[in-house]
């Protein structure tokens, strides 16, 4: 349904992604998962969901095509849709992966980053009490730039030339298709197209530099920031990028100092400089998989003895005796009446999936 909000669940795509790799099943199973997942991939890049000027993804798109988005960025699709991309340009070469995977990270590193080196949780849809303003252009705007190299190719692919895509009066960037897809209609190949495009993308990212910014949620959630210390180790492995990795490992060390119990307990929030709240199963099961995403990116021994003594932890505080798996909440938490369990991967990973 085209007029449907789209999400994008990166857990289904990681579904994808190991059936395209797995020796499980037939080889026109594997195929058919790999153009499943690359289709998406290149879906939620056609539009605006993934901002074209500033790198990262926005919450998810309005309409069932990944054109226009909900404009929020949220700490936790980053997180796991740049390790997903990075995989995915593991297994294509495709130059357009490799380059919003940098956009992810140099996002996150750049507005989400907090002193001490972990990150908050989300920018805002609004700025001066209007959604999507700061990313949004009117005509008149982009028209101030025209004197910058490739401003009139810039139009042409983000398809800027014609109505307005946003509010009837509005345009955000959104070229329709993948970039790698445009330039072959173009007879050239994406890093020809995108180093002509690069002049006016710079030029125009600093004129909306220069806008109110939307609120930062300043927020730090050990769950979340478990999921971007997995996507900045992943990519950094994967892309050879060690400021990436080292980035992670900060992130790692600040919640190991901050949200840590001296008996070892995960705390879930921090903010002014306090942590506080009981951790949930997510913030052990995301946070021990980026010490498990570090440990491989660095094969560092103290991220998985980290990842040991948290699982272990876990275990004692969360694990169903009686029927397995995991509780949503620890055996001490104040003022419950009823344990849930959440097995269901949705925006967000379950916990229990991620453990397993």
């Amino acid at each position: 349904d085209p007029n449907r909000p789209k999400f994008p669940e990166p857990s289904n795509l990681v579904l994808l992604l190991d059936r395209s790799r797995s020796d499980a099943v037939n080889e026109t199973a594997r195929k058919n998962a790999k153009q499943m997942l690359l289709k998406t991939l290149d879906g939620m890049l056609s539009g605006s969901m993934y901002d074209h000027l500033g790198g990262g993804f926005h919450r998810y798109s309005v309409d069932g095509l990944w054109q226009i988005p909900h404009f929020e960025k949220m700490l936790y699709d980053n997180g796991q849709l740049a390790s997903l991309y990075a995989e995915a340009y593991a297994d294509t070469d495709n130059p357009e992966y490799r380059r919003v995977v940098e956009g992810i990270c140099d996002f996150t590193l750049r507005e989400l980053q907090a002193p001490g080196g972990a990150f908050y949780s989300a920018l805002d849809a609004d700025s001066e009490g209007e959604e999507g303003k700061f990313y949004r252009w009117t005509q008149e705007e982009l028209e101030e730039s025209k004197e910058t190299p490739g401003y009139e190719l810039f139009k042409k692919v983000f398809r800027l030339n014609g109505a307005p895509n946003f509010e009837g009066e509005y345009f955000a960037p959104a070229p329709g298709k993948s970039l790698s897809a445009i330039a072959a209609e173009q007879d050239t190949n994406f890093e020809t197209l995108n180093q002509n495009i690069e002049a006016i993308r710079k030029h125009l990212f600093q004129v909306r530099a220069e806008r109110i910014r939307p609120i930062t949620d300043v927020k730090i959630l050990t769950a979340w920031n478990g999921l971007m210390i997995s996507g900045l180790a992943d990519a950094g492995r994967i892309l050879d990028r060690k400021d990436y990795v080292k980035a992670a490992a900060a992130a790692a060390n600040f919640v190991l100092a901050e949200l840590k119990t001296e008996q070892g307990r995960l705390l879930r929030s921090y903010a002014a400089g306090e942590a506080k709240l009981n951790a949930y199963l997510d913030d052990y099961a995301f946070l021990v998989s980026g010490m498990i995403a570090l440990h491989r990116a660095t094969g560092d021994e103290q991220w998985l003895q980290a990842a040991a003594a948290l699982t272990d932890k876990q275990i004692e505080l969360f694990a169903d005796e009686q029927s397995g798996g995991f509780f949503f909440t620890s055996s001490d938490h104040p003022t419950l009446i009823v344990r849930v369990k959440d097995p269901v991967d949705s925006a967000i990973p379950s916990g229990m999936s991620v453990t397993a």
